[in-house]
């Protein structure tokens, strides 16, 4: 790997100067940085980073050298769902996809040659030139399942989590009310939008219902659900 990257850093080099760009020593230290880490990055990561070794960088300079990667093919910009611009290196010849935990931001890149020859066969059944594409499955990691309470209220459940009624909390009005949407112990529900502005939306039987927060927190719900095992 090492000798990977000293090749990636002198083909940098040849390319800054035939364009004519600045390869400083600061932009040099920036890329060596990005090289040894195999995570993704943010800016604030790669920048602590620097600094952990004694260079104090702006972070502008490094977004901007961090871009200038991407543009030359040496990274890519991600941008996940919630979570801050992150960037991680382009390898030739090597394709990935990303398992991200909704939870806690984690990332997990994961290669599998079954699907990408189903979606090679997926084009060519359509007649369509595939270029490149980019698969991210959004879930909740294993870490974060073991923190997680067995039962915990409606409001906190991630979107598209498929959760079972446990128990109605509140007064007996608060209690009937629910009851009478059909959000009744046993029920099964899926969680279609949460954790922010707006009600808290569920859809089960094939119909939506709006839930406040306030209402929400009195229905509580197991959400602590296993990866489905593969079939073979």
């Amino acid at each position: 790997m090492e000798r990977l990257h000293l090749h990636e850093k002198e083909e940098f080099i040849n390319i800054c100067r035939e364009h004519g760009l600045n390869y400083s020593d600061r932009r040099l230290l920036v890329l060596e940085a990005f090289l040894e880490r195999t995570e993704h990055l943010t800016v604030s990561d790669l920048k602590k980073h620097l600094q952990v070794r004694g260079h104090l960088l702006d972070g502008d300079f490094i977004a901007e050298t961090l871009d200038l990667l991407c543009r030359y093919g040496y990274a890519y910009k991600k941008e996940f769902e919630g979570q801050e611009v992150q960037y991680e290196h382009r390898h030739i010849g090597w394709h990935h996809d990303h398992l991200i935990c909704a939870e806690c931001g984690r990332i997990q890149e994961f290669n599998k040659p079954e699907i990408e020859a189903l979606q090679r066969r997926v084009a060519l059944a359509h007649d369509f030139t595939l270029l490149h594409h980019n698969m991210e499955l959004y879930g909740v990691c294993a870490q974060c399942r073991r923190r997680r309470r067995e039962v915990v209220p409606l409001a906190l459940v991630l979107p598209g989590e498929e959760v079972h009624i446990e128990k109605l909390v509140g007064g007996r009005q608060v209690q009937q009310r629910l009851a009478d949407m059909g959000l009744t112990p046993g029920t099964k529900v899926e969680v279609v939008k949460a954790r922010g502005p707006g009600p808290i939306i569920v859809a089960f039987r094939g119909s939506r219902i709006a839930l406040g927060h306030g209402l929400s927190e009195k229905v509580l719900v197991s959400a602590n659900s296993s990866p489905t095992k593969e079939v073979d």
